[in-house]
This record gives structure tokens, sequence and C-alpha cells, in this order.
């Protein structure tokens, strides 16, 4: 080989490499959301809390200390998940009506209360209180055995101004995790004891619709576990506290979850695989919308009931209202609501595509004879 063809082979390997970077960074940048028409949120009344709710809600954070391993697992989204006070959505995002039992009292209790419990569950964050739930480095959440450190890895919505700013999100999942970030896990400890504050940050991840894990792995190939701290680290405590600090948390919880209501996956390369995302953070939001702010959420959700449009072709059906409206039925199918009840059951009227239909029926709507169909294959899937 002459020197004129390893110069050659020397600029094309040097050209290749930045490309390559290049490339792997545009592509986990990629937007996979936008945000479409977010219905305007009304002004809450602003009224102190009791002397007894303040005292219950201080009572509860206290008693954090008694919490279990399953209290960290409460934030699981993609495809599955839970909302503690409505009950479990299995794993193709059904609801299954079953009560989430595992959990403990406390833990429940202040998910309950949600959003007027926020800035408790703030102030806590540093409380460095131990609880029962030793982790040891060998405890991966399944990946291979390695190491473990303090992260300050998040969760949150890119079509939120606040978030985006203070997050500097640009990862799918929206992360806070860099793109560049090594997959392994430095041994910067062999064990860590779960402190007050940590729970704090996974309980305010269920009551605002976040992915806020205690403990996590950085990739499926991770060989460790990184533990996301607000009480070892600053930077994490002061995100959080940026977000959703504030004098009126029933407010800003609204106001986020209105914008989650809003967020619609972007179509990638004629696929649904990168457009759930925005059906996700459509499908949490309604769940707690309709729980902690009834009275708004019912006439809102109704209208988007009665606009569904139905097909028998999921893809269109998707692509077409925003969310699967299958995902969507299930969300609201633990309400009472009289209005919703009837809107579930003018859409089952009209209702063609097959999963729909047995949504629609999972939730006690009574189905027109002609629905009944088999499973008709969609189309670009």
């Amino acid at each position: 080989m002459n020197g004129d063809t390893l110069l050659l082979l020397s600029l094309i390997i040097a050209l290749a490499v930045p490309v390559r970077a290049q490339d792997e960074e545009r592509e986990v940048a990629l937007p996979f959301v936008t945000l479409v028409q977010p219905p305007e949120a009304p002004k809450l009344e602003v009224a102190p809390l009791s002397a007894e709710r303040i005292q219950e809600i201080e009572e509860l954070i206290r008693n954090l200390s008694g919490a279990t391993r399953k209290d960290l697992g409460i934030n699981s989204r993609m495809h599955g998940s839970v909302f503690v006070p409505v009950g479990e959505f299995g794993m193709n995002g059904d609801w299954t009506g079953k009560k989430v039992d595992d959990i403990s009292e406390p833990v429940r209790r202040l998910i309950e209360i949600g959003p007027d419990a926020l800035p408790f569950l703030l102030e806590a964050l540093e409380d460095d209180a131990r609880t029962e739930i030793p982790i040891q480095s060998v405890e991966t959440m399944g990946a291979i055995a390695g190491g473990m450190a303090f992260d300050e890895r998040t969760h949150g919505n890119p079509v939120n101004p606040l978030e985006q700013s203070t997050l500097a999100l640009n990862r799918y999942g929206y992360s806070s995790i860099r793109p560049q970030d090594e997959f392994s896990v430095a041994a910067e400890m062999e064990s860590y004891r779960v402190k007050v504050g940590d729970v704090c940050f996974v309980i305010i991840g269920h009551i605002v619709g976040r992915d806020y894990n205690c403990l996590s792995s950085p990739h499926v190939k991770s060989s460790g576990v990184q533990v996301s701290s607000p009480v070892h680290r600053k930077k994490l405590r002061g995100q959080i506290r940026k977000i959703w600090d504030t004098k009126t948390p029933r407010q800003r919880v609204l106001e986020s979850l209105l914008l989650d209501f809003s967020t619609h996956g972007i179509l990638q390369w004629k696929s649904l695989d990168f457009w759930h995302v925005g059906n996700d953070f459509q499908i949490e939001s309604t769940k707690r919308l309709l729980y902690y702010y009834p009275d708004f959420a019912v006439p809102v959700i109704v209208a988007r009931i009665t606009n569904l449009k139905t097909t028998e072709d999921l893809y269109d059906d998707c692509i077409r209202n925003g969310v699967y409206s299958g995902n969507f039925v299930d969300a609201i199918a633990w309400s009472d609501k009289e209005e919703i009840k009837s809107a579930l059951a003018e859409l089952g009227q009209r209702a063609k595509e097959a999963g729909l239909i047995q949504t629609l029926k999972r939730a006690g709507i009574q189905m027109p004879d002609n629905t009944v169909r088999p499973d008709k294959p969609t189309k670009r899937r």
C-alpha cells in the first residue's frame, strides 16, 4: 500500500468519525412530539390548606421512613403503568381495574392528596432520614452486575417550556441524560440506603405524571445502577424545585397536565414505533386530570371522545386522532361520571376498529351486535 493510499484512507477515517457521531446525535435528538391546541386552563381559586390537612401531610412524609421497595416502582410508564388512586394498567396500557395493594399507606395517601402535597414533598427532597430500602451494587435492575453511582437523571415533556429550559431535554424518552453519556456505571459505592427525600422524588413524579425514578439503568446493555437522589445531588433537587415549586401548585400541575394532554406524537418513517411517546403523555395526563380536576376535566374529555374518528384501521385512527382510542378509553374507564359513560356509549355506536370495540366492552359499554367482527390487520404498522 503506497503513501497516497494511506493518506487517502486516513482522510476517509478522519471524516467518517465526526459524521457518524453527528448522525447519532441527530438521531437521538429527533423531535418525537409536538403541541396541538391545548385547552385553556382556568384560574383556580387559591384556598389555604387547613391546619389539619397540613398536619396530615407532614405526618405522612415523616412516615415515609417505612417505605418499601414496591414504592419505588410506581412510575413505570411506557406500555404499562399504575395510577395508584384508580388501579393498575396492563402491559398494553389497558386498565385492569386491579387495586394497587402493595403500596405503603403514606405513599398512597400522599398521591391521593396530589398537588396540595407538592410544596411539602418539594421541601422534603433534602430529608436524609433512612428508609427500610437497602440497595446493593449487584442489584442492577436486570442489567449486568456492575457499579453503583449517583446520577441526576430525570424525565420531562419538551413541549413544556419550563421543563425544556430547565432539563435541556434532547433524547428519546425525554430524559436529561446526555446522548454522549457512557453506558457503564462507575463503582462509586457498593450499597445505598434509600432516603425519605428520594421517596418524595418518586411520589412527585407520580402526581405530576413524570418518570421520576430513584433507581435506573442508563441503557439495556449497562453494567450497573444509577441512583437519582435529590438528597445527594443538589442539581437534581434544584431542577425539580424550579419546575414545580410555586405558591399555586394546583394551578401549576393543571397547566402541565393540559400540555401533556395536547402532546401528539410525530410520525416517524410511517411507523407508530416512536409515535407512542406523545400517546403516553396524553394517557398519563388524562388519568390525573380526571382524578385531580374532575369538574374541569369531564367536559374536556367528553369533547375529546365526541371528536374521536373511528374506522376499521388502527393506524389511520391513531394518526387522525393523535391518540390510540383504546388507550384513551381505558384511561377513563374507571370514572363513574355519567357524562363520560354517556359519551362512551355514543362512541360504542360508531366504533369500527376491533381493538377499540374490545376496549369499550371491557369498560362495560353495551355494543351493537353488528360491531362483532374478527380482528382486521392494519396497514403500515
